[in-house]
């Protein structure tokens, strides 16, 4: 059993090919827009309104820390959904939010404009013709690309990043589903006990970071967490020594962990005066 990572370009087939894996595999599948919904409902969107925390910080710092904190809470709604590996997830860069998983089989699904053009006019109903959803797929991919950018700093085109790239152009659903299917059979894949450790221990770290993101009276910057039986080291920055301090205070009190060894260092003496990083 496998994590299936589908990076879909705009109507180039993967979201068909995402259900038909999960159908035939019997895994759990799990769309971006799944993922926002949950996002909202943890409470990330009530916490990105609430400028309160932030009135010391300047706006490239603020929208710096929010994009952290998106990521963060990101990656650990996306980590609790493979307990037992068995997921096909379809959306942008699965295998950046997850990585140092084991067993992820990163897909990068793509097809040819002819093909794109016509997969988006149809779900129109041909309400557009050929120019304007070539127009729109264009402006699509240009956003995402800058996205991808932003966030990760990779390039969507990139094909060194994924395991397999798929041109959906020129296969069909059930053949791209067999290279898929043999590549997840690979022993390399296989759950191991050290790989459910390993993943049980990533999850928790991932929740736990995402605490720390919405911790209202905490400014944090860039934090590391790892976790080795119930030991959680975290290293990185955060602005103060008071946010250092409600950082441990925060992990400490979780039920899973029984010591923290944190290495945390102050990036400004006084916030106020900060312009980001």
């Amino acid at each position: 059993m496998a994590i299936i990572t589908l990076t879909r370009g705009t109507y180039s087939g993967a979201k068909e090919l995402a259900e038909y894996t999960a159908k035939h595999l019997g895994y759990k599948l799990l769309s971006r827009e799944d993922l926002l919904q949950e996002l909202a409902q943890s409470g990330w969107e009530e916490d990105r309104l609430n400028k309160a925390r932030y009135k010391q910080l300047g706006i490239m710092e603020r929208m710096n820390l929010e994009w952290i904190h998106y990521l963060a809470c990101l990656r650990a709604v996306l980590a609790a959904k493979v307990t037992d590996e068995s997921l096909v997830y379809h959306g942008n860069q699965g295998q950046m939010v997850l990585r140092d998983f084991p067993h992820v089989v990163s897909v990068k699904c793509i097809a040819d404009m002819e093909y794109r053009t016509k997969a988006l006019m149809a779900r129109n109903e041909y309400a557009i013709d050929k120019k304007e959803a070539l127009k729109i797929i264009n402006r699509i991919d240009h956003k995402r690309d800058q996205w991808s950018k932003f966030l990760y700093g990779t390039d969507l085109s990139d094909s060194s990043a994924y395991n397999m790239v798929i041109d959906l152009s020129k296969k069909s659903i059930p053949d791209a589903f067999e290279m898929i299917r043999s590549t997840v059979s690979l022993p390399q894949f296989q759950p191991t006990k050290q790989s459910k450790k390993e993943i049980e221990n990533l999850i928790i770290a991932a929740k736990l970071r995402a605490k720390i993101a919405l911790e209202a009276e905490v400014i944090d910057d860039d934090l590391d967490i790892e976790i080795k039986d119930g030991i959680v080291n975290i290293k990185g920055t955060v602005h103060s020594k008071e946010d250092a301090n409600a950082i441990r205070k925060l992990l400490a009190k979780q039920p899973e962990i029984h010591d923290v060894e944190a290495h945390l260092e102050e990036t400004h003496e006084e916030p106020a005066h900060g312009h980001g990083h």
